[in-house]
């Protein structure tokens, strides 16, 4: 009731006092904080870096990777320039010279995380266009899960390699096992804000029969004051298992509703 909520807010704000907690400043435990130089070659490929992650249509990824492309000729040893590469190279539909650019990158400097990334996708959509027999599927998928293994060891709180590692046992029609689903429960742990994957998760919870869990993970999308497809989805799924507490998503369908906001941690 919105005439209530608004009586209540206005009740809140003639209030004489308010609770507040005050954190002193010894309360904050702050890291170490560093700054350096960007290198020659990572200052110039920087406007293609911004391009490129901010996403880019079929034809303008064509015009960056020339940029980026001439950019890498002059510097080729360095390994950020090259992870850029990669990244166009991807965007460019070119799989092959983005793992190419990204192995080069890795040799270069194993710390380069946007390679790991830039790899993965690129083997995924290799792994996703493979037209071989189970076996060459499931060794494609074995192959593209690396790049993000590789990552989650250099990086443990990134959540691609925990999305990855699950979406690759999907894409091959196999149930994923209880270490992928863990992994798909810390990756909206660690990006809460990506609409898209906690659909992803509610939706997988809800095949396993946690319903409760699923509700509470959905809950954020359905609630979503923007609403779009995707919310009202999650809002019938929530109905539904309210109503049908042992419905396990039988006749839920495979394509879930996509809308912009849902595409947050796995954007590239």
């Amino acid at each position: 009731d919105f005439d209530k909520l608004e009586k209540d807010l206005d009740h809140y704000l003639r209030q004489r006092r308010m609770t507040a907690l005050t954190l002193k400043p010894e309360l904050l435990t702050i890291g170490p904080v560093s700054l350096r130089t960007l290198s020659a070659g990572e200052a110039e490929i920087m406007p293609v870096r911004i391009r490129s992650r901010r996403g880019v249509s079929s034809e303008e990824a064509a015009t960056l990777l020339v940029e980026a492309r001439a950019i890498a000729a002059k510097y080729p040893d360095d390994a950020a320039v090259l992870a850029a590469l990669a990244e166009c190279e991807y965007d460019a539909g070119h799989d092959k010279e983005a793992v190419a650019a990204a192995d080069t990158a890795i040799k270069r400097d194993p710390s380069q995380v946007n390679a790991y990334v830039q790899k993965g996708y690129a083997l995924f959509r290799e792994a996703e266009d493979n037209k071989g027999d189970d076996k060459e599927r499931a060794a494609a998928y074995k192959t593209a899960r690396a790049p993000f293994i590789a990552l989650n060891r250099l990086e443990n709180d990134h959540p691609l390699p925990l999305i990855y590692f699950y979406r690759s046992f999907v894409e091959q029609g196999e149930q994923p096992p209880k270490l992928a689903v863990d992994g798909l429960i810390r990756a909206v742990e660690l990006a809460p804000f990506d609409l898209g994957l906690r659909m992803t998760l509610g939706t997988t919870l809800l095949r396993l029969g946690r319903s409760p869990e699923a509700r509470i993970v959905l809950g954020p999308v359905a609630n979503n004051p923007h609403g779009g497809g995707m919310s009202t989805f999650a809002h019938n799924l929530i109905e539904r298992m309210a109503n049908d507490p042992a419905w396990k998503g039988e006749d839920m369908g495979e394509e879930m509703p996509k809308d912009s906001e849902g595409e947050g941690a796995e954007g590239s």
